[in-house]
């Protein structure tokens, strides 16, 4: 089982784990948190201090989103409650 990545208070973008040049890049262009980063993706590559970065970091949110996306807990209904909510609604 894999653990979380650490999360730094300090850390503006929650763990998004880029090369240097790319967070060199983010810094040249005054991206300082994930809400701005998130914001420009679309257009991140017409940035020039970004350039070939771009796919880099696009990339990465796109993971980063998705996993937080994806988590969540689902709780089914056990066997005999789902009868009796059947019986009901017949």
């Amino acid at each position: 089982m894999s653990q979380a990545p650490f999360k730094n208070p300090d850390d503006p973008f929650n763990g998004l784990l880029l090369p240097m040049s790319a967070w060199k890049a983010l810094e040249d262009a005054h991206i300082t948190n994930l809400q701005q980063l998130q914001a420009i993706a679309p257009v991140i590559d017409q940035i020039p201090c970004i350039g070939p970065e771009a796919q880099g970091i696009r990339d990465r949110l796109s993971q980063l989103t998705t996993k937080a996306s994806v988590r969540v807990k689902l709780i089914f209904p056990k066997q005999s409650e789902r009868k009796a909510a059947a019986a009901l609604s017949a």
